[in-house]
């Protein structure tokens, strides 16, 4: 399971949505998790899925991201479109507040 390390302690899943949304591309479907409001939905096709899980901690946000689907699936998940939102959250940089 990647994770990516954000130095700041308020990162919201608004911000990640519109980060994953900015570097992957039209076609991604990226959208909180219905009822899950620290869970963010991620998918390319049926098969092809991720979710991330934002955990805050005293000085920083943790940004979870796992492989959606079961055994093979999720394997396959991990090692593909897991990695890929990874580079994705890395690349946006959320380490500096956004400017309003």
């Amino acid at each position: 399971m990647p994770t990516v390390t954000v130095s700041r302690t308020d990162v919201t899943p608004d911000e990640v949505v519109a980060a994953l949304n900015d570097r992957l591309g039209a076609k991604y479907t990226v959208e909180p998790k219905e009822g899950h409001p620290d869970v963010i939905h991620v998918e390319l096709s049926l098969m092809s899925t991720c979710r991330v899980h934002l955990v805050p901690e005293a000085t920083a946000t943790k940004l979870h991201v796992h492989g959606g689907g079961i055994i093979i699936g999720r394997i396959v998940n991990e090692l593909g479109i897991a990695n890929r939102v990874a580079r994705a959250l890395r690349d946006a940089n959320l380490d500096r507040p956004p400017t309003a």
